[in-house]
């Protein structure tokens, strides 16, 4: 078992899966929430520690304003279940979760719920579950630039390198991820982890979302563990 071994997700196809099996754009979504419960096992099963999936953009913000709010309801149906669904029990006990973004674009009781749950969670250390929310690639340099800009201008930072930069991140304690899996046969990043993916590699698979598989997911970690990775060496 690769010890820190990261896989981010995008999971993308939920709509057009709903459109596919005659169902609404709200339901699609929530399959593809559903689908989160049995990644972090499978994760656990094939020795993976930290999981990051993407589950909200800043671009999902500029949607219509009622998949907006069916979003925002539905990613407090997840809290609820994270928080206290005996499907979810196990999850609790054993995975410490983390919500990595701009977080202020919620309202303000999701925010006192995810930080409720982080620190239900904070002391379970041997698996990682990242929520990517409210998270934009551009966004996060632009917030790191700012905050390097406001320090420098206090005298707090002066020369700037690599591990400096990666500390006004917003999860600068998070590994890199290793492999990205992307699904629905989109193959691009969409503003996932522009800093931290520099030396990832990539899994594009074809099915929707709420289609994958266990045996798909497994198909993508055993075709990175096959793969020589030399980080530009």
């Amino acid at each position: 078992m690769e010890n820190g071994l990261h896989i981010a997700i995008i999971p993308d196809g939920n709509r057009r899966w709903a459109r596919q099996n005659n169902k609404s754009v709200p339901e699609g979504h929530a399959a593809g929430i559903e689908k989160l419960k049995d990644v972090v096992q499978w994760c656990k099963e094939l020795g993976i520690r930290t999981l990051s999936v993407w589950i909200f953009s800043t671009e999902n913000a500029s949607r219509s304003k009622e998949e907006v709010g069916a979003l925002f309801k539905l990613f407090e149906e997840m809290l609820n279940k994270l928080e206290s669904h005996k499907d979810f029990d196990k999850l609790r006990k054993e995975v410490e979760l983390r919500f990595v973004g701009n977080l202020s674009i919620f309202p303000n009781r999701l925010i006192e719920r995810i930080k409720k749950i982080e620190h239900l969670t904070e002391k379970n250390k041997e698996y990682k579950l990242v929520i990517l929310a409210g998270y934009g690639g551009r966004q996060e340099i632009i917030d790191a630039a700012n905050k390097i800009a406001a320090d420098a201008k206090a005298g707090k930072a002066k020369r700037i390198d690599e591990e400096t930069f990666r500390s006004y991140l917003y999860a600068p304690d998070i590994p890199d991820p290793d492999l990205i899996f992307r699904s629905a046969d989109e193959q691009r990043l969409s503003g996932l982890l522009p800093w931290q993916s520099v030396y990832s590699e990539f899994y594009f698979c074809k099915k929707l979302w709420p289609d994958v598989t266990k045996e798909d997911f497994a198909n993508a970690i055993t075709e990175f563990r096959n793969r020589q990775r030399r980080f530009g060496k």
